[in-house]
């Protein structure tokens, strides 16, 4: 398979890690370590307003999110779930199945203090190192939906969603950072995985069409070129001469699109297409990969 993308990153991202360093397990779960301490470090930072600030996820303030931290990462233990019922009526945009889920952990903790929170994400992320240490290198784990799972696979996973979730916090407080992480790029390695996902089925391109996406302002350019297959799939494609769509924007915007948080009319001026443009409006409407 031809790699999706290459080049040195510089600029202040990553840390000086390569987007195509695949960190091996150990690596991976200080990364992953490394990022759920840095969201504890700017929760104990902030003051009552900023906790208490609405975030880009619907219904969640700055300390909701916190709390949806230390949840997930409970979930992937044997504690049992908390034995709460939350009054419905009051949280509209927990709508799904899925929704109601998540919520529960979240609405059980909207009591407690700021300090008590922040003291249980810490706690909670060094019993969880502790624990995923110990896990076997053959041994799979249970994934958030309950389904078996590999260590490395998960620990990517979460660092991906706590990484977004701190551009969440960061945005509500309007204080950018956390750019220069390998969270950040063990992130990008992710959203850039899912492009062909994002090409042959959300947007719904023809079989055979080819998108070159340049993600300019990492390094010296980080570029990923998929193709659309004849069974609705994606993959990775060889670049080629003339793709069907060039689509040129930051690593900001790209992970504002592919996580769902913003309007692609929004940042439709910062961005750059080049092709089919029918086809690249469809991409851009199209690219959200995060729930």
């Amino acid at each position: 398979m031809t790699e999706p993308y290459g080049s040195e990153l510089a600029h202040g991202y990553g840390a000086g890690m390569d987007v195509n360093d695949m960190p091996d397990r150990a690596r991976t779960l200080d990364i992953w370590e490394s990022e759920i301490l840095a969201i504890a470090d700017l929760a104990d930072s902030l003051d009552s307003q900023q906790w208490q600030a609405s975030t880009p996820c619907p219904g969640w303030s700055v300390g909701d999110l916190v709390a949806h931290t230390i949840d997930i990462e409970l979930s992937l233990t044997d504690d049992p779930r908390p034995e709460h019922e939350p009054d419905w009526a009051l949280l509209p945009h927990a709508s799904s199945d899925l929704d109601r889920f998540i919520e529960i952990g979240i609405d059980w903790r909207r009591g407690r203090t700021q300090a008590e929170i922040v003291t249980e994400l810490r706690s909670v992320a060094a019993r969880r190192r502790a624990e995923l240490d110990t896990v076997p290198a053959d041994e799979q784990i249970r994934s958030p939906l309950g389904r078996p799972i590999t260590v490395e696979r998960m620990i990517r996973m979460r660092t991906l969603d706590m990484w977004i979730h701190e551009q969440d916090i960061r945005t509500a407080i309007g204080s950018p950072g956390g750019w220069d992480s390998p969270a950040a790029i063990v992130t990008l390695q992710q959203l850039i995985e899912g492009l062909p996902k994002v090409w042959a089925k959300q947007a719904g391109a023809p079989s055979g069409s080819v998108l070159h996406v340049v993600i300019s302002d990492v390094g010296r350019g980080v570029e990923a070129w998929v193709v659309a297959g004849d069974d609705g799939m994606g993959d990775v494609s060889p670049p080629v001469a003339e793709p069907d769509v060039t689509l040129t924007l930051s690593f900001a915007d790209f992970e504002l699109l592919t996580a769902g948080r913003a309007d692609p009319e929004s940042v439709r001026e910062r961005v750059s297409l080049a092709g089919d443009p029918e086809l690249g409006g469809t991409l851009l409407r199209s690219m959200t990969l995060t729930p």
